[in-house]
């Protein structure tokens, strides 16, 4: 299933060992070879949540409304996950992120991106510059890095279906 970024943050995450809510997404870590999610950033709910990392090996399904792992010990502290952890202020966002060609051609900044919910990869980026919205799909991209996503010289944009200014064609 294609899911749009911006629908999955503050998505409710579920347990099923306890059937209930125990957190809400906030982000991940994107791979920045593979375009992979490796690792989900959630906040513990209740008024004092705080920031929980949960690895992809830990996912039982992600779907447009709901990310459900196996049980509550799966949010783990960030300072279990050190790696991720260190990182955690230097990842790259990719929402806001430019995108720019080999040759450092600017062709816009990210406004959402689609994942593939099995894979748990990027398929394609949204890009917009001043009234201009294109469609990139991942298959251009060289490397994903903080504050620049760089992608191939030669590309073959979409430009997206006729629709009126901010409004996206719907995906999930």
């Amino acid at each position: 299933m294609l899911i749009e970024y911006s629908k999955l943050i503050g998505s409710p995450v579920f347990s099923l060992e306890n059937q209930s809510r125990v957190a809400e997404l906030n982000g991940f870590f994107i791979d920045e070879d593979s375009g992979k999610i490796e690792v989900f950033i959630a906040k513990n709910t209740g008024f004092f949540g705080k920031m929980k990392f949960i690895s992809e090996k830990e996912i039982v399904e992600l779907t447009k409304d709901a990310l459900i792992i196996q049980e509550i010990d799966s949010l783990v502290d960030p300072t279990e996950m050190v790696r991720y952890n260190k990182k955690l202020k230097k990842r790259a966002k990719i929402i806001g992120e430019k995108v720019v060609t080999k040759n450092g051609d600017f062709i816009g900044t990210v406004s959402d991106f689609v994942i593939e919910s099995s894979s748990m990869a990027i398929t394609r980026l949204y890009v917009k510059k001043l009234f201009d919205q294109r469609i990139i799909h991942a298959s251009t991209i060289i490397k994903i890095e903080q504050k620049k996503i760089t992608i191939k010289d030669k590309f073959e944009m979409a430009k997206p279906e006729i629709a009126p200014i901010g409004v996206k064609p719907e995906i999930a």
